[in-house]
This record gives structure tokens, C-alpha cells and sequence, in this order.
């Protein structure tokens, strides 16, 4: 799916980054429209390489193996309660860098 991937052994793939044609067949396996939504699919893309983060990165803390749909649907979650949830949450992580 990703044209950004890694291929660790076994042939697992680690995928690294969504592309927008990414995002979006996960959102129409997910029956989103965007027209009826208060996001947009940048939004939704940005969300999901955000959620990778409870994937593969980090065996601890993997939830989601880095299924496509899985993070898709940590995104969607994020932002059906406020719809520029990756903008805020870039802001907050840029001041807390500036405050370190």
C-alpha cells in the first residue's frame, strides 16, 4: 500500500509514511466521505502516520501491527472529536519543543 516501506526479516512490512492515495483507500474501506465530514484527507493522512506510532515502532506500545485500517481508525477517532486534531496536536509538541 504505502510506496514508503521498509522490509524488516521475514518480509513483514513496516510501513513508514501514508501517502494521500494511502489515506484515502483506507477511508473508502472505511465508508468515510470527506464531503461529510469536518476534516479533510490531509488531515486523515497526516493522523494516520501520526498513529503510526502505536505500531511496530515500539513493540511495547504496538496496538495496531501497523494495519492500515487499525491506525485509520485511531485517526478518525482523534478527529470526529475535533476536526484539526493533527494541527493542535503539531502546535502543542512544537511549544513543549520550545519550552524544553
Amino acid at each position: 500500500m504505502p510506496k514508503n516501506k521498509i522490509k524488516p526479516a521475514k518480509h513483514k512490512i513496516l510501513f513508514t509514511e501514508f501517502t494521500e492515495g494511502d489515506a484515502q483507500a483506507v477511508a473508502d474501506k472505511l465508508g468515510l466521505d470527506f464531503d461529510e465530514m469536518e476534516f479533510d484527507i490531509d488531515q486523515f493522512r497526516r493522523g494516520m502516520n501520526v498513529e503510526l506510532e502505536h505500531g511496530k515502532r515500539d513493540s511495547k506500545t504496538n496496538v495496531t501491527n501497523d494495519d492500515p485500517v487499525m491506525t485509520g481508525k485511531i485517526a478518525w477517532a482523534h478527529l470526529n472529536e475535533i476536526g484539526n486534531y493533527y494541527d493542535l496536536l503539531e502546535e502543542m509538541e512544537s511549544n513543549a519543543e520550545d519550552d524544553i
